[in-house]
């Protein structure tokens, strides 16, 4: 029924149990594993007197952030009986490019948890898990 599966990964808990049941599926369906992280870059606001200036992190903190957490959820795949076919780390907004990855990629399953880290912005746009239920050409499992 699948062939290849899409866990997109954040860190946080809900990120691990996605980890699980994708990892969990991929074994049962005997279905390649991508696990896939799009970090939300957040600007970060530095004050000077009464001036405020936005200040995105650097490509290699991202990459450092975005290796940490890929480098997580392998190992959380593993712990569940699955190694991964592979990790990716995407660039761009978060719903579009996971999106794009999967529309490339031939995903025929998305699974991600239905809640991440991405707090304020998160509640006033919506979840990325709300996006890709919406968006993704193929059906998505979203997991608490």
């Amino acid at each position: 029924m699948f062939t290849k599966i899409l866990v997109a990964v954040d860190g946080s808990d809900h990120s691990k149990n996605a980890v699980r049941y994708a990892s969990d599926l991929a074994t049962k369906y005997d279905a390649a594993l991508h696990v896939v992280h799009a970090p939300q870059i957040e600007v970060e606001s530095l004050s000077f007197g009464s001036s405020m200036v936005g200040a995105l992190p650097t490509p290699d903190a991202v990459n450092a952030q975005g290796k940490a957490v890929v480098d997580k959820a392998k190992a959380w795949a593993e712990e569940a009986g699955h190694k991964p076919d592979a990790v990716e780390i995407l660039i761009g907004d978060t719903s579009q490019a996971i999106l794009k990855y999967v529309s490339d990629k031939g995903i025929d399953l998305v699974v991600s948890g239905s809640r991440g880290l991405g707090g304020l912005r998160g509640l006033l746009q919506g979840s990325v898990s709300q996006k890709l239920t919406s968006h993704a050409a193929c059906p998505v499992l979203t997991v608490r």
